[in-house]
């Protein structure tokens, strides 16, 4: 391992004995914490699962280039699965609805204790979890050759269907049930939009600080790489936005209690700025994609992904952590313990990853050799 490598070792293992001395104080509080990294942390390797399987279909050179680093972010599966297991060893502290009296429950959340219990929610799980690293074996198993040929393209409409079902059911499981009251039949578009956003901004800034892109044609004449790989970052960027706000729409227009109660919570006890936080980065993001000279220049590449990317993660923080969310400012120490540890250790593996890349695969070759 690199010295930059090791020095994110030994940052997220600090972090992680904080968030055990965090853990022994206030359990609650730690994993409520621990939840909206780890979230974070597993949404990456999704959206860049949904890209190579839509490449896989679709073909195009934007694919090519980013595919590098959307394969190391899809080999982080396994270890962003792992971060959930405190979670679901505790779902109790997580969400109401597990372990608690259902007498002491809304009659709307007692409704749904047939899908919300602890073993069929574990057993969902596992089948999501299961189904994504099949998936992965598969995805990172096929060279760019191998999109090309016939009949590869039923093999990846399948796995997008596939994928799209434990999504959803992650989203509305993992997500949506922290506040069981609440009900939106796009929350889980919402989530994959949103991780095909972070993923493929990701893999930009990846791709431009290792080269030019802005000086590689692109698909058309007098049409640079980064020009097609930022007006691909819009599209999601546009995909995304359409559906939050829609859904916004849709239950502000409802005047429902339960419903609005959702963007509430988000949107009062100081979580307004991160909102406008979030805001005020995607609509950057979007803006400056607007601009062809930005999206010929290596900075202006950088800035818009990297604006994109920080949306997403505001994103994610403002959708999970508000509801778990109690005391003052002094209790974000939880939260900075929580993506100090996991993110340490995140960035030492992806970069280990991204330097070896024949570290993702050794184990496919070897059944094939086998």
């Amino acid at each position: 391992m690199s010295r930059l490598e090791q020095g994110f070792v030994a940052v997220g293992v600090a972090g992680l004995v904080l968030c055990v001395l965090g853990a022994s104080l206030d359990a609650k509080a730690m994993l409520g914490a621990w939840v909206a990294a780890a979230i974070f942390a597993i949404s990456l390797p999704l959206g860049a699962l949904t890209i190579l399987m839509v490449h896989g279909l679709t073909g195009g050179r934007w694919g090519e280039a980013v595919r590098q680093p959307l394969r190391v972010m899809i080999a982080m599966l396994p270890f962003a699965l792992i971060l959930l297991l405190p979670v679901l060893m505790r779902l109790d502290l997580i969400f109401p609805w597990a372990g608690a009296d259902s007498a002491t429950l809304s009659e709307k959340v007692r409704e749904k204790l047939t899908y919300l219990n602890v073993p069929f929610f574990l057993l969902r799980f596992a089948v999501c979890a299961a189904i994504w690293l099949v998936l992965t074996w598969v995805v990172l198993g096929s060279t760019s050759e191998d999109s090309e040929k016939a009949g590869n393209g039923r093999k990846y409409a399948l796995g997008l269907i596939l994928h799209a079902l434990a999504v959803s059911v992650f989203a509305i499981d993992g997500m949506l049930s922290i506040e069981p009251e609440f009900t939106s039949t796009i929350y889980a578009l919402c989530e994959a939009s949103a991780e095909v956003v972070g993923a493929f901004a990701l893999a930009i800034l990846v791709l431009a600080a290792r080269r030019a892109v802005e000086v590689i044609p692109g698909g058309e004449e007098d049409v640079a790489l980064s020009e097609d790989l930022a007006n691909m970052q819009l599209g999601f960027l546009l995909t995304w936005i359409y559906l939050v706000f829609m859904q916004w729409v849709v239950v502000w227009g409802g005047d429902l209690p339960d419903e609005i109660g959702w963007y509430i919570i988000r949107a009062t006890r100081g979580w307004q700025y991160l909102l406008w936080l979030l805001i005020a980065l995607q609509a950057a993001a979007f803006s400056g994609s607007l601009s062809r000279r930005l999206k010929r220049s290596h900075d202006g590449l950088v800035w818009l992904t990297g604006a994109a990317l920080a949306g997403h993660f505001a994103d994610v923080f403002w959708r999970i952590r508000p509801p778990l969310f109690s005391g003052g400012l002094l209790a974000l120490w939880h939260d900075a313990v929580a993506w100090t540890g996991l993110g340490g250790l995140w960035l030492a593996l992806f970069l280990f990853l991204l330097r070896r890349p024949d570290r993702i695969v050794w184990w496919r070759r070897e059944v094939a050799h086998g």
